[in-house]
């Protein structure tokens, strides 16, 4: 049956930098907005800073790293998800600082065209085309496609609920979560 598989992909973002610059642009900060969106809704492995070493902006560039790293901390990402490397810029002048990291793009089987006569398959075999729509439409809607090629890694436990559980199963009360007024296994009469 055909499936949606994902390809890895390196995302890239260059920023420039003024040497005349003090500090982070609005247009800078609106870059590693949505760098950090994007990184945080796709991206895996680290997020790799590279400034350009040997630009006549080299020390510039240093200075706006610190701060863009300071600027993706507030956004959400921890500091062990950021990486630094440099670049040869001796001969590029002014050169950005290079962004990248590694994301996944879904790929969608490629269905073929119409249907083949299923009166005389007497073997009963499945069509070409059989789930090729499913598969496509998966590809379309998975928030990460990495998730098609290995699953995710599980999250932290929730430390006080499980406390909350065991607290009350000592004190011999229920441990399920109580019910509210609104909620109800009673079945609708409305259409009766």
């Amino acid at each position: 049956l055909p499936q949606a598989t994902a390809v890895a992909e390196t995302f890239r973002a260059d920023m420039p930098v003024d040497p005349r610059d003090n500090g982070l642009t609005w247009a800078q900060q609106d870059m590693l907005r949505a760098i950090a969106t994007e990184y945080k809704v796709r991206g895996h492995g680290p997020l790799v800073i590279s400034y350009p070493q040997g630009g006549d902006n080299e020390d510039a560039a240093i200075g706006a790293i610190a701060e863009a790293r300071t600027y993706l901390y507030e956004q959400g990402l921890d500091w062990r998800q950021i990486a630094g490397g440099a670049y040869d810029a001796r001969s590029q002048g002014n050169a950005a600082v290079i962004f990248s990291f590694t994301r996944y793009r879904a790929v969608a089987p490629d269905c073929p065209q119409g249907w083949e006569d299923q009166r005389f398959d007497f073997d009963n075999h499945h069509s070409a085309r059989f789930g090729c729509s499913l598969a496509t439409n998966l590809a379309a809607m998975i928030s990460d496609p990495r998730d098609l090629v290995a699953p995710r890694n599980m999250g932290p436990s929730d430390a006080g609920r499980r406390q909350t559980v065991l607290d009350h199963y000592r004190a011999g009360e229920s441990t399920t979560s109580e019910r509210s007024d609104h909620e109800s296994g009673a079945v609708s009469t409305v259409g009766n």
